[in-house]
């Protein structure tokens, strides 16, 4: 499977969910190819950066490490490779980082490191920003005065931003000056930190009854998470639990969604453009899920939320990975390795189709690695993708039909 490039700015230590989205991105680490992990500030941490803290994460994960590498047929990185990769944003608040510059300042080693990783390939770079935008600001700055119109549009064509919110002012900088950079973040009031979509990943108050909030729960995450070398560093809940993940679940492949599309979902959420802004600017969509007592819920957050199960149960078992090497004396599990019509993979199967034509997904070939374990297979038709309107209703339903009572192929026909 291809691996998605990353590119973190994160203002860790300014609350603890910056720490605790960083575990998360480690027991993951074979699921993406880290180009950058920089410490930046923030509306809440203005005049200070904090690389070290990730330096010392990265110190714990190489306690785990090979435990880690033995439940994956993937590659974790070393753990030499990821602090080559760690780095510093300005030690300033928002637009000072461009005052700086305009009166003859330096690029600070994150900046550098992001111009250096964007330029190394033609695939796309991921930048996820869990703090402040000025590291980005100033890279965007430096480029736009050091290189030709035409070298200024393929740096830019290659970064997709994912921002948990603004969280200092240089991210509407951005948005204004380089309109046709995708960029995708959840636009509200002032600290209105209620109204983003991010706040789904595990707020107790959001859409009360709906989800599933014993799973966040200090108790829970005592038991599940704060458990060997490296999930005892993850930090007591204030606020809320990984308000940052949402960036970091959006590049995790399940065969999903797909990060080129946000408007398809996945475990990071679901926008969509604003053609009145600029097509490449994505702001928060809705989805309409049945919540835990039944009842009926549209939000932005539902959008999030709707996963939480899987992405704690997956990042609970992952933690159970760092205990013990893969063999006997480990009670880990691992994901059912899914074969969907002869297709192996976590990236999105997609078919060209017409209107009547009858569709088969046969995933009888799926398995589950853990011998003691029981795959069961559920299908479902994720509507809100397809409608251009507020509500699904607008999307016709599919008709589902199990010609096999495994359950495991399915037969339905592309309504008009």
């Amino acid at each position: 499977d291809k691996r998605d490039r990353i590119f973190v700015l994160t203002d860790v230590l300014n609350e603890p969910d910056d720490t605790m989205s960083l575990i998360r991105l480690l027991t993951h680490a074979d699921h993406f190819e880290v180009e950058g992990l920089v410490a930046t500030t923030s509306f809440w941490l203005p005049n200070e950066t904090h690389p070290e803290h990730i330096k010392e994460l990265i110190g714990t994960y190489a306690l785990v490490r090979d435990n880690l590498q033995s439940h994956s047929n993937r590659s974790f990185p070393t753990p030499e490779y990821l602090t080559s990769r760690v780095g510093t944003g300005p030690d300033v608040y928002g637009m000072e980082a461009i005052k700086a510059l305009e009166a003859r300042g330096n690029l600070t080693d994150g900046a550098q490191l992001l111009i250096e990783r964007t330029d190394a390939s033609d695939e796309p770079l991921y930048v996820q920003m869990w703090g402040g935008a000025n590291a980005l600001a100033t890279v965007l700055w430096s480029v736009n005065r050091t290189r030709s119109a035409d070298e200024l549009e393929t740096f830019i064509s290659k970064l997709r931003v994912y921002a948990i919110s603004d969280q200092d002012d240089s991210g509407v900088w951005i948005r204004q000056h380089f309109p046709d950079m995708r960029y995708v973040t959840s636009r509200h009031g002032y600290s209105q930190y209620p109204d983003s979509t991010w706040i789904g990943m595990s707020s107790p108050g959001v859409d009360p009854g709906g989800p599933n909030n014993e799973i966040i729960s200090s108790e829970w995450i005592e038991k599940n998470i704060k458990i060997g070398p490296l999930g005892s560093l993850y930090p007591e809940i204030d606020w809320i639990v990984e308000g940052d993940t949402p960036a970091l679940l959006y590049n995790l492949q399940t065969g999903l969604g797909n990060p080129e599309y946000p408007n398809w979902g996945n475990w990071g959420g679901r926008y969509t453009a604003n053609p009145f802004n600029s097509s490449a600017q994505f702001g928060q969509a809705s989805d309409v899920v049945i919540g835990q007592n039944g009842l009926e819920y549209t939000s932005n957050k539902a959008t999030i939320w709707r996963w939480r199960q899987q992405y704690q149960d997956e990042f609970a078992a992952r933690i159970q990975w760092t205990l013990a090497p893969n063999g006997p004396d480990s009670n880990a599990t691992h994901p059912p390795v899914v074969v969907v019509n002869g297709s192996c993979g976590s990236s999105s199967l997609m078919y060209n189709v017409h209107v009547g034509d009858v569709i088969t997904l046969d995933a009888s070939s799926s398995y589950s690695p853990d011998a003691n374990a029981n795959l069961n297979i559920t299908w479902f038709h994720y509507r809100e993708p397809t409608s251009y309107q507020f509500s699904p209703t607008v999307v016709p339903e599919i008709e589902i039909t199990y010609p096999e009572a495994s359950g495991r192929t399915v037969t339905f026909t592309i309504p008009e």
